[in-house]
């Protein structure tokens, strides 16, 4: 189990060529930033191996994201959007 509260990435990964994001009006550059602001985070109920990650950005823009963790703690950023 991850602890969540000590938790901090090595690095991230994304698809650019299948770009979920920018459909729901957000960066990648957001996204990462929500890792490093106060977050919470849940298990994805469609998908076991995903998580649902609520944060919010510099900007002050609160966003979820689904992300999975994969080996060395490198995120793989799937989608998010704005809520």
């Amino acid at each position: 189990m991850v602890d969540w509260n000590r938790f901090i990435p090595t690095d991230f990964e994304y698809d650019f060529e299948h770009d979920k994001l920018l459909a729901h009006g957000i960066t990648f550059e957001e996204t990462v930033e929500c890792f490093f602001s106060d977050y919470e985070v849940r298990r994805n109920k469609a998908y076991k191996d995903r998580y649902q990650l609520i944060g919010s950005t510099i900007g002050g823009r609160n966003l979820k994201i689904i992300f999975q963790l994969k080996p060395g703690k490198v995120v793989r950023i799937i989608t998010g959007w704005e809520i």
